[in-house]
């Protein structure tokens, strides 16, 4: 595979991520700041937006798996539905003059409906990583860049989206300037992908193969775990971020440099992390990124309360670490599609990213409910000066009790089998077979 076809795949990522960024770091804040909303009925949204999805993503998986056109299996979707995510996502940030129930119906219907179109573009575009190369060092490369355009998306709108809405004097103008550049960008992913690894398939994709196929793939179930618990963790302390540098070191105008350093740091991570897992595997290498998340995150507590320059290096060392960690369980996701194409003999792309997709919602709504249901339980007001008690409260949540929780990720990862050697001779024995 070429790599300026890695790069113009790399793109779809970027612009996918803009959005997924700017809702994920930014609407609880709008909900809760602009558009009037209480934390605790925020926290039920995104429960209940996410039960949802519980149902949606693997539809949307099976959907996948059984399309065929003569564009390709998941090409189409690149090309309609970023102006569908466009427009939902203008939608979530727009402020209609309602009465506050009528408020909060609408955040449920735009949030909703954003979190469909979503799934209707992200699941097609990761799932079509797995039909564009097969050799494992491509594979990790692929990886790579998509998921370092991932964080390069995600450092464009951390640092830019508060000059912008001074700027442009609207959520919503914001809203419109991000889903342009998501349409743009997907189209030339659309453009110049080429689905390669092509799979008959004779049968229709049914949610029972899907479940047989999920059990099957223990391997796919333990990084899915994993995953779940690292996504969770960080959308708490992202949930918390805007809070924490505005009222616990009362430096709401360093709010675009201390993500934009994260952010950076992620995209270090993410550039070296194929080098190291080359020499000591994708799987050691996920485990060492987390025990480095939680010593940073650890270190942030004992050394940074109020003050910014710890919490800064602290904090620039942990997203070094989730960006390594993020590109080694990516690649071991694309992985699992053959695995369980081995196992069952169904190749099941859609449902594999599928599953991938539900649980980073998942991930972000346990992580959004727990940060807005903690707002309101440790005693937070809006635009006030808060108490010691709710300031000590975000420090904790915000560094020692991530620092702890990151070590739950490595369990699952202890048993996990797919390692480089095993997939190799997988292949190999997949080829025998057919």
């Amino acid at each position: 595979m070429k790599t300026s076809r890695m790069y113009t795949y790399g793109l779809g990522s970027l612009g996918n991520n803009m959005i997924y960024a700017f809702i994920s770091t930014y609407l609880l804040k709008f909900y809760t700041d602009s558009f009037g909303i209480a934390a605790a009925s925020v926290g039920v949204l995104f429960l209940i937006a996410r039960i949802w999805d519980a149902i949606n993503d693997p539809i949307m998986g099976i959907i996948v798996d059984n399309t065929h056109t003569k564009m390709g299996k998941f090409r189409p979707y690149l090309l309609f539905v970023p102006l569908l995510m466009t427009v939902t996502t203008v939608l979530c940030f727009s402020k209609p003059d309602l009465a506050p129930t009528w408020k909060l119906v609408y955040a449920y219907v735009t949030y909703i409906a954003w979190g469909m179109s979503f799934t209707a573009m992200d699941i097609p575009y990761w799932s079509m990583s797995a039909v564009l190369t097969q050799d494992v060092q491509q594979r990790n490369r692929l990886v790579m860049i998509s998921r370092t355009f991932a964080s390069v998306g995600f450092l464009i709108v951390n640092v830019l989206t508060l000059p912008l809405v001074d700027l442009m004097g609207s959520w919503a103008a914001v809203a419109v300037l991000y889903g342009v550049s998501c349409i743009v960008f997907t189209l030339i992913t659309f453009k110049f992908s080429e689905e390669k690894v092509h799979v008959s398939r004779t049968e229709k994709q049914t949610l029972s193969k899907v479940v047989t196929l999920f059990k099957a793939n223990e391997p796919l179930r333990r990084l899915i775990y994993s995953m779940l618990i690292i996504e969770t963790i960080n959308a708490i302390r992202f949930s918390f971020t805007l809070y924490y540098l505005e009222y616990n070191l009362n430096a709401e105008e360093l709010i675009p440099v201390m993500l934009g350093l994260y952010l950076l740091f992620t995209v270090l991570g993410s550039v070296v992390s194929p080098f190291i897992s080359h020499r000591i595997g994708k799987k050691n290498t996920a485990i060492y990124a987390s025990i480095l998340m939680s010593i940073t995150a650890s270190g942030m507590y004992f050394t940074g309360y109020g003050n910014i320059i710890p919490i800064f290096i602290w904090n620039s060392f942990n997203a070094f670490a989730m960006g390594a960690m993020m590109i080694a369980q990516q690649s071991m996701v694309v992985d699992c599609v053959e695995y369980g194409e081995y196992k069952t003999g169904n190749r099941a792309e859609g449902m594999v990213f599928s599953t991938n997709i539900f649980k980073t919602k998942l991930a972000t709504a346990f992580g959004g409910a727990i940060g807005a249901f903690g707002l309101s339980y440790i005693g937070y007001v809006p635009n006030v000066q808060q108490a010691v008690s709710t300031l000590d409260a975000m420090h904790k949540i915000f560094t020692i009790i991530p620092g702890v929780l990151s070590l739950l990720a490595i369990l699952p990862l202890i048993r996990y089998t797919l390692t480089e050697e095993n997939y190799k001779k997988m292949l190999e024995a997949m080829k025998g077979i057919s």
